[in-house]
């Protein structure tokens, strides 16, 4: 114990409160311990004494009888001799420089049939020139992809936009073209395709479902949220005809489907939206916060004290949830505190620039949807079939280990560093760890620690 003078308590123990419990993160683990008053009080006193063992226990000695104290200090001690508690941080570093590419993002269209407020698209176009990918370019992603994949097996592509359905006869053929590629080659493909549900009929439910689409779905919660984002291009709003759409295709039991929406600083009492879309029938969700430059919609700094607060009401709803026998699978909340995110995800957070890509209509490249028609990130045309390799290089120079914040931030290891793209709209540098957005996944991993906990006892 004596060497834990020299132990950066801030960066390596994330302790703190929430409802009734005491809870202790050991962060180079991922190890949670649960604490009376007692423990939680001595370690706090360990730390405020930078690990000095024998001012810990004097002064926790002020509040608790001293045997008990010692009692307790034993027991830490032995948990700390055991390797249980006040790990020493692993070396986690990774060559991302040697990741094969395994996943796409098709921007199928970019366009739309809805001008949603916060969309960061510039409502489908991303601030170019609408247009749908044709058949040919979305083949040479395929191809291009499975040059650029090395190893491995299972790839992902996900149908994105604009609204990919505007272009469903092209994700049609290009979903059957997969399949033809997958025989030849060994390979397999995973698919996703977002989309505002507007065009969903029997036929695309059909196709989603015999092909194993996964399918994400929008919608932002009650009706007056949604209609104040997500509006038609005649400015009225959306809810009555993407419900009985969304509906029905849920209905039908895709290989997986989240609702997903975006709570802006209209709506920070999105709890109820929550509520709304489980009271809906729908048990996977996520609620994902309107961040960026200030549009009207984006959150603020002022706006942090209501948003978590907000989290914390979102954290015991969904334990109520649980209590009842409701399991609502809220995307944020999804941690496997057993075995813990991945190593690339732990040492950079995001793929993106690196093994994941997002491809434009005219087959341009880009790090991933967000940065489409930034030129500084543009990285070449799928029918090149080959990368800029300064691009690339910096993503895969923006990890951990070169971001002197994140190393001491408790919340590293679920992050990575944050987003590059968020980091880049807040902040103009992908370096730069956007503090809103970091201060939201802080509480959101603190509630998701108190949920598992709670789900366990």
């Amino acid at each position: 114990m004596y060497h834990l003078v020299s132990y950066d308590f801030n960066a390596n123990i994330h302790l703190y409160r929430w409802n009734e419990l005491n809870i202790l993160l050991d962060v180079n683990s991922g190890a949670i311990h649960l604490l009376d008053e007692l423990a939680y009080d001595f370690i706090t006193c360990l730390m405020k004494n930078q690990g000095d063992f024998y001012l810990a226990v004097e002064e926790c000695s002020l509040r608790f009888p001293s045997s008990e104290v010692m009692e307790v200090a034993n027991e830490i001690l032995a948990d700390y001799e055991d390797g249980e508690i006040f790990t020493p941080e692993e070396d986690l570093t990774l060559d991302l420089s040697i990741l094969p590419i395994k996943a796409l993002c098709l921007n199928v269209a970019h366009a739309c049939n809805m001008k949603c407020g916060y969309c960061f698209a510039s409502q489908g176009d991303f601030g170019m020139q609408p247009a749908l990918m044709s058949l040919e370019v979305g083949k040479q992603s395929f191809d291009f992809l499975i040059a650029n994949s090395s190893g491995v097996k299972n790839l992902e592509v996900d149908f994105f936009g604009g609204e990919p359905l505007l272009n469903f006869k092209v994700v049609k053929e290009l979903v059957l073209y997969g399949r033809k590629l997958e025989e030849e080659t060994g390979k397999h493909f995973n698919y996703t395709l977002t989309t505002n549900a507007l065009l969903l009929d029997q036929p695309i439910i059909d196709f989603i479902i015999e092909h194993d689409i996964a399918i994400i779905l929008s919608l932002d919660g009650r009706p007056e949220t949604n209609d104040r984002h997500r509006i038609l291009n005649n400015g009225s709003g959306s809810y009555e005809l993407v419900l009985p759409r969304i509906r029905q295709m849920v209905a039908h039991n895709p290989v997986s489907y989240y609702i997903r929406g975006t709570f802006s600083r209209h709506n920070l009492d999105f709890v109820n939206d929550l509520r709304h879309i489980v009271d809906l029938g729908f048990d996977c969700l996520s609620l994902e916060p309107a961040i960026g430059a200030d549009n009207g919609y984006s959150l603020q700094n002022e706006d942090l004290p209501r948003a978590l607060q907000e989290y914390e009401k979102l954290t015991n709803t969904l334990v109520d949830y649980d209590r009842a026998g409701k399991n609502i699978h809220f995307f944020h909340y999804n941690l496997d505190l057993q075995k813990g995110p991945c190593l690339a995800k732990r040492h950079s957070g995001c793929g993106a620039g690196v093994d994941y890509l997002a491809i434009t209509p005219e087959g341009d490249i880009y790090p991933c949807h967000q940065f489409v028609g930034k030129k500084e990130f543009y990285m070449g045309n799928v029918a090149w079939g080959s990368l800029d390799s300064n691009v690339r290089t910096r993503f895969q120079a923006n990890h951990l280990d070169n971001k002197e914040q994140c190393k001491r931030c408790w919340v590293r290891n679920f992050c990575g560093g944050g987003c590059h793209a968020n980091n880049y709209f807040s902040n103009g540098d992908i370096t730069a760890p956007a503090e809103l957005s970091c201060t939201l996944h802080k509480k959101r991993i603190e509630g998701a620690i108190y949920r598992n906990l709670q789900n366990k006892g």
